[in-house]
């Protein structure tokens, strides 16, 4: 029996432009989506900054304003949206859970390694649970998200059926 968790969807079947289009529209929207998670559920203690704020503060050595953290954070989400509609053309299994698998890789990459690495934010043995928790669920909501639109709108813009890879 063939293993399948790797399979490569057939170039004829690919459309990566219609799926980094799809995908960048599903993220501008998740972006959206996360920050409305974030108000029944915030991810970091009060009073703590923003890590887009204190990322562009470490290279400009002023306070940042929260604009530019939106900004810094619509990009991230745009970016990866469209890397994943991109991926997913290639490796269906990138799509698995409806996306959320992504949204989880993704929060493991970013929160837990790569920010506590630069001093974005304290090791991730220091955070609480309710942060924790808050990250890992808002990251899973943000790729259900985009897989959610990328799905809907790829054959839209790719003038083929719906695809079903993630159902």
């Amino acid at each position: 029996m063939p293993n399948h968790f790797l399979t490569l969807t057939p170039p004829s079947l690919r459309r990566p432009g219609a799926g980094l289009i799809a995908g960048a529209i599903g993220g501008l929207i998740s972006g959206f989506v996360k920050l409305g998670w974030e108000v029944p559920f915030p991810p970091r203690a009060p009073g703590r900054i923003p890590e887009p704020q204190i990322l562009v503060s470490m290279f400009t050595h002023h306070p940042t304003p929260e604009q530019v953290g939106w900004i810094i954070h619509f990009t991230f989400s745009i970016g990866f949206g469209a890397l994943y509609g991109a991926l997913v053309e290639f490796l269906p299994i990138a799509a698995l859970g409806m996306g959320m698998a992504y949204g989880i890789a993704i929060w493991l990459g970013a929160h837990e390694v790569a920010m506590p690495l630069i001093g974005l934010t304290p090791p991730t043995w220091a955070l609480s649970a309710q942060e924790q928790l808050s990250e890992f669920f808002g990251h899973a909501v943000w790729g259900f998200t985009i897989e959610i639109f990328r799905h809907d709108l790829r054959p839209r813009f790719s003038g083929t059926k719906a695809d079903s890879e993630a159902f």
